[in-house]
């Protein structure tokens, strides 16, 4: 990875120059998740190639950073949230003392300065309960254990298992439907049985969970939803 090109002026956008060995042209892209922008190049790309290709891409990338932007949900009183894979309202509430759920809302304390920040708390010890529960309920299943589950706020993947029986998981999958969070689950405890997704991996999973088609095509056509919420307001 070379340094960074600094392209157009407002906003100015930071470009990550990639130079792969067995690359053959220049392509442009632009994550969904968090609006960063890679340009991939063959290895001897000068620096004048790099800018005026960019410059040809001005308009594309204006829009698509702008589509991106638009599909930002910030979190706060007024708004509305999944959780569990339902549709919450988050209402302020005077009687409250702690983050909670009542009905079809989320109450927060009149106390809390920054409701974003508070439900996203909230949204990690819910995930770390909801994930862990359904943790021995597959390791109880399949005659495994874990040595610890970790939650991270990752983008590249939902959930992982180490070498040494780690389990880790996005905390934002808390947000999904309960069959998508059983089946990551499912998925990851496998893991510790299988370190693979050979034929005997994906045979354990049905084992344990059902049919899981369903399931994997939602984490990949909808999961990246779920990154556009955030937190910081």
């Amino acid at each position: 990875m070379s340094k960074s090109i600094l392209f157009l002026e407002k906003p100015q956008v930071k470009v990550a120059v990639r130079k792969v060995r067995n690359s053959t042209r220049l392509s442009l892209r632009v994550s969904s998740v968090n609006e960063s922008v890679t340009l991939t190049a063959p290895v001897n790309t000068n620096q004048d190639v790099l800018l005026r290709f960019l410059e040809s891409k001005e308009n594309w990338l204006k829009e698509n950073l702008i589509k991106i932007s638009n599909k930002k949900v910030h979190v706060d009183i007024g708004g509305v949230i999944p959780i569990i894979g339902t549709r919450k309202h988050i209402e302020i509430c005077s009687e409250s003392l702690d983050v909670k759920i009542i009905g079809n809302s989320i109450r927060i304390p009149t106390t809390v300065s920054k409701p974003g920040l508070a439900i996203e708390n909230y949204l990690k010890k819910l995930a770390k309960e909801e994930i862990t529960s359904v943790a021995n309920y597959y390791c109880n299943k399949l005659g495994v254990s874990y040595a610890s589950i970790k939650l991270r706020d990752t983008r590249s993947r939902w959930g992982s298992c180490s070498s040494n029986s780690n389990l880790m998981f996005s905390w934002r999958i808390i947000m999904a439907p309960r069959n998508i969070i059983r089946y990551l689950v499912a998925h990851e405890v496998t893991h510790l049985k299988h370190f693979n997704h050979s034929k005997e991996f994906w045979f354990e999973v049905r084992s344990i969970f059902g049919s899981y088609e369903n399931e994997r095509n939602w984490l990949r056509t909808e999961g990246t939803n779920l990154h556009f919420y955030k937190f910081n307001g």
